[in-house]
């Protein structure tokens, strides 16, 4: 087995195949190093959203990210365009007025905002066609020095990186220190699909019903669903449907966020890293950043 490569990613969520696929398609040799795939961006349903929360907050570089992730998602798997945001009629001037001169296709109907541009996917299937075809290595990394990943494996092991470049996300955040804020939160599988995404407080999408984001904290811990968190996702659904959908199982995880900066350079590397719920958002955009800054240095 090799004991090193050009460049090794560090986690298999989506931010980490995303820029693995890229360095891939560009000719890198690259080597992904996960515990699992996906880890947590195995939420069930992610929303592609640019016009975010209760107030209409217009995403940074909203438009960039669109353009980059109708350009990659796409090529591999299926993604159902259109967000409708129920926004109330007394707070549609402030919306109005955040997404003028903004490039994000619109239209307001008398149901609230529709966002044609924005959408939603299911990411399992995605994971699994970014992953083909990638060289992956399912260990976990005790510790990285510089170009140097320590595994925790039988036997002690290291793997050199030409180049390392940090995706691990919320679980491995430790590695690179760079602080940010932990959120833990959870999703409930429904019985319904939702095939026409909505968004207000909670969003339901496919076979997902989320939103649920408790406290922030300093450092990881493991998440599991609380049942106050499942009454408060089901009270903001009915609020949302004008019902309560039934579930059959619910996701937890931990979003780990950085502001602003979502690519860095960290020693033998970059960190790409830190978007919070904004994932399958930004992802795309930053891979390609990272992609373009690693060709400039070839």
């Amino acid at each position: 087995m090799k004991t090193g490569a050009e460049v090794v990613v560090i986690g298999a969520g989506i931010a980490g195949l995303a820029a693995a696929r890229l360095l891939h398609e560009a000719g890198k040799e690259v080597r992904v190093v996960t515990r699992e795939l996906g880890e947590a961006s195995r939420v069930p349903d992610a929303l592609l959203n640019p016009v975010r929360g209760k107030r209409g907050v217009v995403a940074p570089e909203a438009e960039e990210a669109l353009e980059a992730l109708w350009d990659f998602y796409p090529r591999f798997g299926p993604v159902r365009r259109g967000i409708l945001r129920p926004v109330p009629e007394a707070d549609r001037g402030g919306w109005k007025g955040k997404l003028e001169g903004r490039r994000i296709p619109h239209q307001w109907l008398e149901e609230g905002l529709y966002l044609e541009n924005a959408g939603w996917l299911e990411t399992t299937p995605l994971l699994h066609r970014l992953a083909e075809g990638l060289d992956i290595l399912y260990a976990e990394v005790e510790r990285l020095e510089h170009n140097t990943l320590y595994l925790r494996t039988p036997e002690p092991r290291t793997l050199q990186a030409g180049l390392v470049v940090y995706a691990g996300g919320a679980s491995g955040a430790h590695l690179v220190g760079l602080g940010g804020r932990f959120t833990p939160g959870s999703v409930l599988q429904t019985q319904e699909h939702f095939k026409q995404a909505r968004s207000y407080g909670v969003y339901v999408a496919g076979h997902s019903l989320g939103g649920s984001y408790l406290p922030h904290r300093q450092t990881y811990t493991p998440h599991q669903t609380e049942p106050h968190e499942i009454e408060w996702l089901l009270s903001e659904a009915e609020k949302l449907l004008g019902y309560r959908p039934a579930y059959s199982s619910s996701w937890a995880g931990v979003r780990y966020r950085l502001d602003p900066h979502y690519l860095k350079e960290i020693p033998g590397g970059y960190a790409l890293t830190g978007f919070g719920s904004a994932a399958y958002f930004y992802a795309p955009l930053y891979a390609y950043r990272l992609l373009k800054r690693i060709q400039g240095k070839s």
